[in-house]
């Protein structure tokens, strides 16, 4: 395909210039090459054909179709059998004879045997390991020759805890208005970490349509390409923004400056974040419109949000709607950093810091929280985790679904 002289050129996007049009077509005949398919459609592949045989004299007309005047040429040379061989000799002294000649030889000689027993025992060429290697590498690639997104979320992660330390900052002990701002510092967490995971809701809609392409061509299996994504894109793209987000929002928010409660902290916001991040990676993997899976998105939050029993008691509600509480990750991730606040606390009366009448647990109780046990604690965790992994898998189940629509 002559693309030796590009080789370390980057192919190039609308807004990158990268490889020239004729460039970026070879590459692409090449990568369909490599997968040794048995018949190959290509669009205006007869570009070449006609200096060739204008050098033996059939001169193409200007707005006549290459691949009809072709045809035109090899019915003519049909009938008469000198010019078939005539063309036959000409091609079997050309430049491209022998190339092609010396690279199928090449080929049959170094691993043309190998591949035939490959084939006859029915072992796949590559490997899971394989696979998952080479694309892994390609999206780390990705991220580091585009790392806006990534600077964005951390920019945004430093932005929001600046905000929220601000705001509640130094919050004090006390049962007016201290009980309050942390219940609200709580609920204005968890929505912040949830609703900044739809910056990725666009990029993965734009690599849906390279996945379709790849997937259905044979380059890797699905399981390859939702493996490398979940490993070097989403768990990266969530673990570095959420640990800047807790460094700065816990202490300067005046939260209980304790290690095991710092990381139970820290592990809630991780995990709402890879909980957000598996909505908007099915959602990708369902609609194809950027818009319409951004309102689909923005809708699942919001209701979780409302049916998370900080905005409204859930008790109030018409029972008919009450069942949509036990699938807000919002009310999993704010009971998990509600009792892990208030319990083993007391609060005291503005201005008197030793008359303490009201303890923790009396809020968490209001908030109808169990927190008597370690475990009262950890299945609200467990319970926001499960539903990141259920929405991960139905990402997964919609990946395979992709392919057989297409």
């Amino acid at each position: 395909l002559e693309l030796e002289a590009c080789a370390d050129t980057k192919i190039g996007t609308e807004f990158l210039r990268g490889v020239s049009g004729g460039e970026r077509k070879r590459t692409c005949i090449g990568m369909e090459l490599v997968l040794s398919p048995k018949i190959l459609f290509l669009d205006e592949p007869t570009t070449a054909v006609l200096p060739f045989f204008n050098m033996q004299g059939y001169s193409c007309e200007l707005h006549d179709n290459p691949a009809d005047f072709a045809l035109d040429v090899l019915i003519d040379a049909s009938r008469q059998p000198d010019n078939i061989d005539k063309l036959n000799k000409a091609y079997m002294k050309s430049q491209i004879y022998a190339n092609i000649n010396s690279l199928l030889k090449k080929q049959m000689n170094n691993d043309g045997l190998e591949r035939f027993r490959r084939k006859e025992q029915g072992v796949a060429a590559r490997s899971r390991i394989t696979e998952i290697y080479y694309v892994s590498q390609r999206t780390l690639r990705n991220a580091i020759r585009n790392p806006e997104l990534f600077l964005s979320q951390v920019v945004v992660a430093i932005i929001m805890s600046l905000l929220v330390g601000l705001v509640f900052n130094n919050m004090e002990k006390t049962i007016d208005p201290g009980v309050q701002n942390r219940l609200g510092a709580i609920f204005f967490i968890v929505v912040s970490q949830i609703f900044s995971t739809i910056t990725a809701l666009e990029p993965l809609i734009k690599e849906r349509v390279l996945f379709i392409h790849e997937n259905i061509s044979g380059y890797y299996r699905t399981t390859t390409f939702f493996i490398a994504k979940l490993l070097c894109d989403i768990l990266p793209m969530r673990i570095i923004p959420s640990i800047v987000f807790s460094l700065i929002a816990y202490f300067m928010t005046g939260l209980q400056r304790s290690a095991g409660q710092f990381f139970v902290f820290f592990l809630t916001i991780f995990m709402a974040s890879i909980f957000g991040s598996a909505i908007c990676f099915f959602i990708s993997a369902t609609i194809s419109t950027f818009a319409v899976a951004l309102i689909v998105v923005v809708l699942i939050f919001v209701i979780m949000f409302l049916f998370s029993g900080f905005l409204i008691s859930l008790d109030s509600m018409f029972k008919s709607l009450s069942w949509i509480q036990w699938i807000s990750a919002v009310r999993y991730a704010s009971n998990v950093l509600t009792v892990n606040e208030f319990r083993n606390i007391n609060f005291c009366l503005a201005n008197q810091t030793d008359i303490c009448p009201m303890n923790g647990s009396e809020i968490l109780i209001k908030q109808a929280m169990d927190y008597a046990t370690v475990w009262d604690m950890w299945k609200y965790f467990f319970a926001l985790t499960m539903m990141a992994v259920t929405f991960l898998l139905l990402a997964y189940i919609q990946l395979f679904r992709i392919k057989k629509s297409k």
